[in-house]
């Protein structure tokens, strides 16, 4: 009785039964279109529901007086001003510790260490890992032979 009430009560919503006929052959290109249909419904709203949140975003910025315009610009600048602040004194950080361990910044640049210290260790860590890193020469290490070219081969 109260499988026949919602079966009844599916039927009516415009649900289908969770029994599938075996006599009739599911049309899934039908099933296809319906969807693309409705996906498209949805999209042709979210257009139009991105012109109204944009029409709004205009109003308020036009009902802003000018001080809290004003306002507004500095606090941009001021969060620019410590980011490049932060970027300055990280990369300070790594030319000391890099000056200090006698690596190239670009290498000690690649640490992940958030203060001197960390990456002081994990430079010490990197060198004891490579330590047969090569120095260069007062010449620029032009007493070496040049290096073999190799050949890349042609995919295309």
């Amino acid at each position: 009785m109260a499988e026949e009430a919602t079966a009844a009560q599916e039927a009516e919503q415009g649900q289908a039964t969770p029994e599938v006929q075996e006599d009739q052959p599911i049309d899934w290109k039908a099933k296809y279109e319906a969807m693309r249909k409705h996906s498209r419904d949805w999209e042709s709203k979210a257009k139009a529901n991105q012109g109204a949140a944009d029409e709004l975003e205009q109003l308020k910025a036009a009902q802003l007086t000018e001080q809290e315009k004003a306002v507004q610009r500095a606090e941009k600048a001021e969060a620019e001003l410590e980011q490049l602040k932060a970027q300055a004194a990280h990369a300070q950080m790594v030319a000391d510790v890099a000056s200090k361990a006698n690596v190239p910044a670009e290498v000690v640049s690649m640490l992940t260490g958030k203060d001197a210290d960390e990456l002081a260790e994990q430079v010490k860590r990197l060198v004891k890992l490579f330590p047969a890193y090569p120095t260069r020469t007062d010449d620029g290490g032009s007493d070496k032979a040049p290096a073999p070219k190799r050949e890349i081969p042609q995919i295309f």
